[in-house]
């Protein structure tokens, strides 16, 4: 498909964009935090694509602190629609924090989204998340989801700038597909049918 302009979407042209995607942007999911962090870039909005239940307390939040040229608010959209923004985005981010066994071995759709869009990532410690990113060096991990370390991570990356880490994220995106990942499916379904 035609890649669209980041004018066509009407995002700023010219500061960098910091992008959570999904319909899970849920508490302990880092976005409160990823909005604090925001505040102390520059040149950097956090974009925020989707739905969740932090989504009207996250608004309150960038209008009591009249934050509003500091995030974009977009409902959810078609999937395609979606990965648009993604392609025009700078660094993704997926900071769910270790606070029940769901997030902890969470491995969210956006973080492959993020690589085959080839944008880094920046995530929390859960372990499959942070796995791939330390493996494929496709971003940063932090130990802690508080303002002061995202908003370090995010530094660091984007003043390495996106371009930086398309070796690694295309050789991610080679490796991270169904098609390879189906064949292990496959595997454990004939050994299940085959004890039955």
């Amino acid at each position: 498909e035609e890649r669209k302009t980041r004018e066509e979407l009407d995002l700023p042209a010219d500061i960098k964009i910091v992008i959570n995607q999904g319909s899970g942007m849920n508490v302990d999911r880092g976005i409160e935090e990823a909005f604090e962090a925001i505040l102390k870039l520059e040149d950097a909005v956090l974009l925020l694509v989707g739905s969740g239940d932090v989504i009207p307390k996250l608004k309150a939040m960038v209008k009591e602190q009249n934050a509003e040229d500091k995030v974009i608010f977009v409902d959810r959209v078609p999937y395609q629609e979606l990965l648009q923004y993604t392609l025009n985005a700078d660094v993704g981010i997926s900071l769910d924090k270790d606070t029940n066994i769901n997030y902890r071995f969470s491995l969210p759709n956006k973080l492959f989204d993020y690589i085959h869009c080839g944008i880094p990532v920046i995530c929390s410690n859960v372990i499959e998340v942070k796995t791939i990113v330390d493996e494929y060096r496709v971003g940063k991990s932090i130990e802690k989801v508080t303002p002061e370390p995202v908003a370090k991570a995010l530094e660091e990356v984007l003043s390495k700038g996106k371009t930086s880490y398309q070796d690694a994220l295309r050789i991610a995106s080679k490796e991270l597909t169904w098609e390879k990942e189906k064949v292990a499916v496959e595997e454990v379904y004939k050994n299940l049918i085959s004890k039955v």
